[in-house]
């Protein structure tokens, strides 16, 4: 019995976490987090997870940093410096040995390594990025050309850098994708989905059969329909016949009216006042047409009141001057120029004050001495964050410090 129900376990499951796979895809967080949930709470049940089921679960948790990779606020570790996609690459390197294809592994770490730094940038956190970047050379293997180059990313903090458009974070999307698409071939993980599917097509085919026996019971009895509509035909013509007599009726009270008004009129035009009538109705036509009942638009006059002569158009001819547009004094500068007072002249100094050197910029210094060596000031501003700093600047701080003995 012990081993069915593990067995029933392992199925609900594979169930979950193929919920969690499609989920991811379809990009749906409030979908995702609800099957996370449904997973987390069956998998913390079991003790002894096998093989298979602790890949998928590893799986699980890098899908999760990788769905909140652009949120810096989500922590998945005790470190509070730790941002998702950081936590994220620690769990990709523990999936090497999964991982079938080492190109599509590698592609993913570089964008990892690149989008850890990149999201700081997009969200305007430089400081975050730069921290994240130091990390990133303690903790992990990073490459010294791709450490140069983020180095250069965070310097310039240019959101819109090739290396950031080339390396972007939906690219980071797609590779996963593909990534959980071999994934699920090797380990499908969809018993319950496939029996499901079995289960509601023997349903669907079972309503089907009960839908065909009830037609045959109702063609067995076509007696008491055939009888029906006997029945309702009947009913139908003599309604008709009822209809028809309505209509002959009263055509034939519509033809006796009409024969009355045509008599009417016969009788009314040989009557000696119809004569009368007409004739007065042939003179109001005839003044009505000598007169207009609406008011005609009144047009302009056409008639030529002062007429055109050639010698009115003519115009005198103007020679144009153009003017100066300036009126500067042919006199001598010197004998008119300003004496500046001391009241005319500006009250801020004419250099800016000296900003103070502050404690990350000193920790900064040293380490790059440290790396670098005495001396290599260009190569120092280069590789660590400096704000408005030069070579000079640097070799001035270095000598500061040592005179005040801040270094050992």
């Amino acid at each position: 019995m012990c081993e069915v129900e593990s067995v029933a376990r392992c199925w609900m499951m594979d169930f979950c976490f193929r919920s969690v796979c499609n989920s991811y895809r379809d990009t749906n967080r409030e979908k995702f987090n609800q099957n996370m949930r449904l997973y987390e709470a069956i998998v913390d049940s079991e003790t002894n997870l096998q093989d298979d089921q602790q890949r998928k679960r590893t799986v699980c948790c890098f899908l999760s940093r990788i769905m909140d990779g652009k949120n810096l606020e989500v922590r998945y570790d005790a470190n509070a410096r730790i941002a998702p996609l950081m936590s994220a690459l620690t769990v990709w390197e523990n999936l090497e040995d999964t991982v079938a294809d080492a190109a599509l592994y590698e592609r993913i770490r570089r964008l990892l390594f690149i989008q850890c730094v990149g999201v700081c940038l997009e969200k305007g956190n430089v400081q975050l990025a730069a921290e994240t970047l130091q990390w990133l050379e303690k903790e992990t293997s990073l490459s010294e050309k791709l450490q140069r180059k983020l180095s250069t990313l965070v310097t310039k903090n240019d959101v819109y850098d090739q290396l950031l458009t080339s390396f972007s974070y939906s690219r980071l999307l797609d590779s996963v994708n593909t990534f959980l698409d071999t994934f699920l071939e090797k380990y499908p993980s969809d018993f319950l989905l496939k029996s499901a599917k079995k289960v509601v097509q023997a349903q669907q085919e079972r309503a089907e059969g009960m839908d065909s026996e009830q037609e045959l019971s109702e063609a067995a009895s076509p007696s008491h329909t055939a009888a029906t509509k006997v029945v309702q035909a009947r009913q139908e013509r003599a309604e008709g016949m009822e209809s028809e007599q309505e209509l002959s009726e009263a055509a034939s009270q519509s033809h006796t009216a009409a024969t009355k008004v045509v008599q009417a009129r016969q009788e009314r035009a040989v009557s000696p006042s119809h004569t009368v009538n007409s004739s007065t109705k042939n003179k109001a036509k005839v003044v009505s047409s000598e007169l207009n009942l609406r008011p005609k638009k009144k047009l302009y006059s056409t008639k030529v009141v002062h007429p055109w002569k050639p010698e009115t158009e003519k115009k005198s001819l103007r020679t144009l001057r153009r003017k100066s547009t300036l009126n500067v004094p042919r006199l001598s500068f010197k004998d008119h120029r300003k004496q500046e007072t001391p009241q005319d002249m500006p009250d801020h100094p004419k250099y800016k004050s000296k900003r103070k050197w502050t404690y990350m910029e000193d920790r900064h210094l040293m380490a790059g001495v440290k790396r670098f060596g005495e001396g290599k000031w260009t190569k120092i501003l280069e590789e660590f964050v400096f704000k408005d700093r030069t070579s000079v600047m640097l070799k001035d701080r270095w000598r500061t410090m040592k005179k005040h003995g801040m270094v050992s």
